[in-house]
């Protein structure tokens, strides 16, 4: 197919402003990494020199003593026996089927189908 020469200039030019934006984006999106990596350690900073003294103050003053009054507490002291539950091993039962199902699924998604392919007729 014969582009005539006005219509060649015209694919050139927007080929060359198409190469401007693609650069221009990077730039963009190169400088909001660097904004967001900024942000990122400064909350962190702040949180670390703000947030978790009064989280961990809060924490010791109200819920600590709560949480000690509680008859659990006492419980969670006492010695613990390791008995068979067969509740667990439901869990890995269950655990190993939803594996095998994934695994199945993957198998039957990536497996090589050539006689599904549909040929095209020339």
């Amino acid at each position: 197919m014969e582009l005539n020469r006005d219509t060649r200039k015209e694919m050139a030019r927007l080929a060359r402003e198409a190469q401007e934006l693609w650069e221009d984006q990077r730039g963009v999106f190169m400088n909001a990494k660097k904004v967001a990596r900024h942000a990122g350690r400064s909350a962190g900073e702040a949180a670390k020199r703000d947030v978790w003294p009064r989280a961990h103050e809060t924490y010791r003053e109200n819920i600590e003593p709560v949480l000690a009054k509680l008859p659990w507490s006492l419980a969670a002291k006492a010695p613990v026996k390791a008995t068979p539950n067969p509740f667990v091993y439901v869990l890995m039962a269950v655990g190993a089927l939803a594996l095998a199902a994934v695994g199945y699924a993957a198998w039957q998604t990536l497996r090589a189908d050539d006689d599904l392919w549909v040929e095209e007729d020339d």
